[in-house]
């Protein structure tokens, strides 16, 4: 005997998924992408104000947002290029950007840091500083500090770490020194610089 799944009324008792009525299709319309002068130059004012920047690294963040207006060919590249150099030069006339004191304020701070010469150089030329540049502040503040910069930048860097000389407690690990040489060797100061560092008896301070 077969058994009617509907009920007395004929209104079959299964539930059904609810189905949601169709959504109306949205009117998509596109942002329009603002590059004009001031927009860039609005655009540059808000970075300077968070950041300290060399004129490369302005250049980038604007070149950024060019990209799409360029890709979608609402600007010729010419024009995108002449807007974009408009808003540095403009920058620079007023002081906000000026790579010598960049390159400067740059490397006071790395070698505070205890960050070596060359790691020095190589992060600064990341920001489109030229190495002459960098190792021309460099062998400025040498001569003003009358003493060697490498040294001084890997003494700070153990002194930071507490390696070496500046380890507050003793250690009976043989291969300690081993191991802080190979950190001051990975941080980017020279063999000689780090082994004259790990082989001090006391604290090279002044």
């Amino acid at each position: 005997m077969q058994h009617d799944s509907k009920t007395g009324n004929g209104v079959d008792p299964t539930p059904r998924p609810r189905q949601r009525p169709p959504r109306p299709e949205r009117a998509t319309r596109e942002r329009p992408i603002n590059v004009s002068t001031e927009r860039l130059w609005a655009i540059s004012l808000r970075y300077l104000q968070r950041f300290s920047a060399s004129v490369e690294m302005l250049r980038r963040v604007l070149d950024r947002r060019l990209r799409p207006a360029l890709l979608a060919e609402m600007i010729a590249p010419e024009e995108a290029a002449q807007r974009r150099e408009t808003v540095l030069q403009r920058a620079a006339a007023l002081g906000y950007l000026d790579d010598a004191r960049f390159t400067e304020g740059r490397v006071a701070a790395l070698l505070r840091q205890g960050k070596s010469p060359r790691v020095i150089t190589e992060t600064l030329r990341g920001k489109g500083i030229a190495p002459a540049a960098v190792g021309a502040v460099l062998a400025a503040t040498a001569a003003d500090a009358e003493e060697d910069i490498a040294l001084t930048a890997a003494r700070t860097f153990a002194r930071r770490r507490r390696l070496g000389p500046y380890r507050v407690r003793p250690t009976d690990d043989p291969r300690q020194p081993e191991k802080d040489l190979a950190s001051l060797l990975r941080a980017g100061h020279s063999l000689a610089v780090a082994r004259q560092i790990v082989t001090a008896s006391d604290p090279l301070d002044d």
